[in-house]
């Protein structure tokens, strides 16, 4: 079992998350570590996080940069994992991402620290928009406000595991694609080692779409190991609307790339050799 767990929460927002971090500081296993990676570089961020940190008695590492005028998750995703290794030495344990709209269970980070597997292929249940809109940080840190598995979330969640298992299963006989089951990137766990060996995500993915599949198909390649754990490891996704593109996924550049078939298995531009950009601030908090 990894002793040490890393939170990444990639974001360029405040909303949700004070929740988030609320939800951080419930665990029944604290993080090593938690980084909060913008693609902004934006005070009010720094605010809520030292709100958060003095509310919460947490510490959390705030990296950013300026906006670079598109999307540029996967860059962001890196510049946090490179603070990670570079600034706090970490080489080992494992690295676990939640995104800004994410609350997670109180008992997500033990449930990660204990595969072996190299990838942990978790989900989301769905928060309505009224319900998302009546959370306050406090209430949940007190226990007050609590968020629960309706049953039909639940039926919903078995339906994917299953799905999921058997995509698995249908991979390891070359029935299935390489970047099937589906890695939801905005709540998953992978070990440092196999980020650091992957080079990260590729940043030249830019915008909606594929870059999810890409990191998991070049997992894949690298025969990772995977644990199915879309049942058993809870996040709740908050509301907001959806930032997906119109129109056929297909049509869209990030799917031309996902098209090629003469791409390295390690990144070119990543943790390592990432694209130009802004200068990277870090700073702890708390």
């Amino acid at each position: 079992m990894t002793t040490e767990a890393y939170v990444l929460i990639p974001t360029h927002t405040t909303r949700y998350l004070d929740i988030v971090l609320a939800g951080l500081s419930r665990q029944t296993v604290r993080p090593a570590h938690i980084i909060v990676s913008c693609d902004v570089d934006d005070a009010a961020i720094g605010d809520v996080l030292r709100s958060c940190a003095a509310r919460f008695g947490m510490r959390v590492h705030w990296v950013r940069r300026r906006h670079m005028g598109g999307e540029r998750l996967c860059q962001v995703r890196n510049n946090g994992v490179r603070y990670l290794v570079d600034e706090l030495g970490a080489c080992d344990g494992r690295l676990i991402t939640l995104d800004g709209d994410m609350f997670a269970s109180e008992t997500l980070i033990e449930q990660h620290l204990e595969a072996r597997e190299e990838l942990v292929y978790a989900y989301r249940v769905n928060v309505s928009e009224a319900r998302s809109a009546e959370l306050d940080a406090e209430r949940l840190v007190s226990g007050e406000q609590r968020l629960e598995v309706s049953p039909e979330a639940r039926a919903r969640l078995a339906k994917r595991e299953r799905r999921y298992r058997r995509h698995l299963w249908m991979r390891r006989i070359g029935l299935a694609p390489l970047h099937k089951p589906k890695l939801l990137g905005g709540h998953f766990s992978v070990s440092l080692k196999t980020y650091l060996e992957l080079n990260g995500f590729d940043e030249l993915y830019q915008g909606w779409g594929f870059k999810d599949d890409e990191f998991a198909r070049r997992a894949a390649r690298r025969k990772a190991r995977v644990r199915i754990a879309v049942t058993a490891v809870v996040a709740w996704h908050l509301y907001h609307p959806t930032r997906q593109a119109p129109g056929s996924m297909r049509d869209l550049p990030t799917a031309r790339r996902f098209a090629r078939r003469d791409l390295p298995v390690v990144a070119e531009h990543g943790v390592r050799n990432p694209l130009p950009q802004e200068e990277v601030l870090g700073e702890v908090i708390g």
